[in-house]
């Protein structure tokens, strides 16, 4: 016997209603899905990223931003960029003088020895502004490295290391020069709009600290100032050209007093060779250690500071 199987009315009317359900339900994935599977975009660079055509900070500035938004402040350059700092007032009122603090090189102002540096010195009435501190390239970088010979003894033959295809079109002299000046340009110009804002909120600048490569530019800034503040370098790292004329620098101009906390012997050789320049005001502390200078460090190397900073 065939039997047949009975499809009710209700069961026959309820399955258009399922099907229209499916597609409405896939026509709502489909775009999710699209959505999903679409590249992200890439953010625009931000201006204070741009460093006239060197490189871009890549210090993450946009996380200190949100981490400490208390603190944060973005500072207006000249070339229309900007560049964040991080502002700590003083702990306890009245305060004893602002301080400028420049990181190491590829620190930012809260990262390495910058940013418990700065709370400690805020925590001995000191307000403090600090910035980061972004590398050259690497092309700037290996030229800057580089001992330069005095004129009268370059050779016209190029040098042996010069011939690799990384690095023969940044050793013209004309594009060797523009680039470190446009790189030393824009740090200057950070100090510069730092201490501008030390001003607006009528704090006395009384010092520039500049931690390891940071020690270049607090030099080169200090000694443009018809009144300059006092100098501390933390663990200088010199480069050679700047070392090699950092006497006849500080011989020509007025800073103050220069201390140095150093972890070996080249801060007393710097002392005597200073010494014999005639430069006055420098001395030297030996933090007994040959190790870089870490974040746990900041309150020792803070004592240090705010002791030398006391009135004579």
């Amino acid at each position: 016997m065939r039997r047949f199987r009975t499809i009710s009315r209700n069961g026959y009317r309820r399955r258009p209603a399922g099907w229209l359900l499916a597609l409405a339900l896939a026509g709502s994935v489909l775009p999710a899905a699209a959505k999903e599977n679409k590249a992200p975009e890439t953010p625009a660079q931000s201006p204070a990223n741009e460093v006239r055509g060197v490189v871009s900070s890549g210090l993450g500035e946009w996380g200190l931003n949100q981490r400490f938004p208390d603190a944060a402040l973005w500072l207006d350059l000249e070339d229309d960029s900007r560049t964040l700092a991080l502002f700590w007032p003083e702990m306890e009122p009245p305060a004893r003088g602002a301080l400028i603090i420049l990181a190491d090189e590829g620190e930012n102002a809260e990262s390495g020895l910058a940013g418990t540096l700065a709370r400690e010195l805020a925590h001995r009435k000191f307000a403090v502004l600090a910035l980061g501190l972004e590398p050259p390239s690497a092309a700037l970088e290996q030229i800057m490295e580089r001992p330069r010979p005095t004129p009268e003894l370059q050779s016209e033959e190029p040098s042996p290391d010069t011939g690799s295809p990384a690095t023969i079109d940044v050793m013209a002299p004309d594009a060797v020069d523009d680039l470190e000046v446009a790189y030393r340009e824009h740090i200057r110009e950070e100090l510069v709009a730092g201490a501008a804002e030390l001003g607006k909120r009528e704090y006395e600048l009384i010092g520039v600290i500049g931690i390891g490569r940071g020690g270049n530019h607090v030099v080169a800034y200090a000694v443009e100032l018809e009144t300059p503040p006092a100098l501390i370098w933390v663990g200088p790292k010199f480069y050679p050209h700047d070392a090699s004329r950092l006497a006849a620098t500080l011989e020509k101009a007025s800073v103050p007093r220069i201390l140095e906390l150093s972890l070996s012997d080249t801060g007393e050789q710097r002392e005597a060779g200073l010494k014999r320049a005639r430069v006055p005001g420098f001395s030297v502390q030996s933090m007994g250690s040959y190790a870089p200078f870490v974040s746990r460090d900041g309150k020792a190397l803070a004592g240090r500071i705010s002791a030398w900073l006391k009135p004579e």
